[in-house]
């Protein structure tokens, strides 16, 4: 003996199925959007000889001491190759937050990500210097994040 399934009851639970989905999409695109520090902003480029590299920046409020306003730096070199060796600095409006003079890759690349602390009405310029000490190529990339929202970390200064 077949069973039947009503046409109405399969709609209705595809239908909610759907509803659940799209409502799990919709909620996490909002949150994304609605981020208290703002969004994040992205640079990708070559290096002198080739090398792709990207640079991302965004403010947060987790640094070290909690609800302190900090911004950071993710810094990638696409090094398709173990074993390259790099001086990598991280600068902040034009101070050197970190530096490492011998960044060996993996496999993957190079992957840095440090912050360091930030001011409230500030426009923060976020830049990373490379040079592989093999070959002398430079990579230089550089990112602006306007002052972040009163929100994000609200009693840092």
């Amino acid at each position: 003996m077949r069973m039947r399934i009503p046409a109405a009851v399969l709609t209705a639970g595809v239908l909610t199925l759907t509803g659940v989905a799209a409502t799990a999409v919709d909620s996490s695109a909002a949150l994304a959007q609605g981020r208290r520090c703002g969004p994040g902003v992205s640079k990708s480029g070559a290096g002198t000889l080739g090398t792709t590299w990207t640079l991302k920046s965004m403010y947060d409020d987790d640094g070290p001491v909690q609800g302190q306003l900090v911004v950071g730096e993710e810094f990638e070199i696409a090094t398709q190759g173990a074993g390259q060796h790099w001086s990598v600095t991280f600068t902040h409006n034009g101070t050197v937050f970190f530096s490492n003079p011998d960044d060996v890759s993996t496999a993957t690349g190079i992957r840095e990500v440090h912050m360091t602390s930030a001011l409230h009405n500030t426009t923060q310029t976020m830049n990373a210097h490379a040079v592989r000490k093999d070959t002398g190529e430079v990579i230089d990339g550089t990112v602006v994040l306007p002052p972040a929202p009163p929100a994000c970390a609200p009693n840092s200064p």
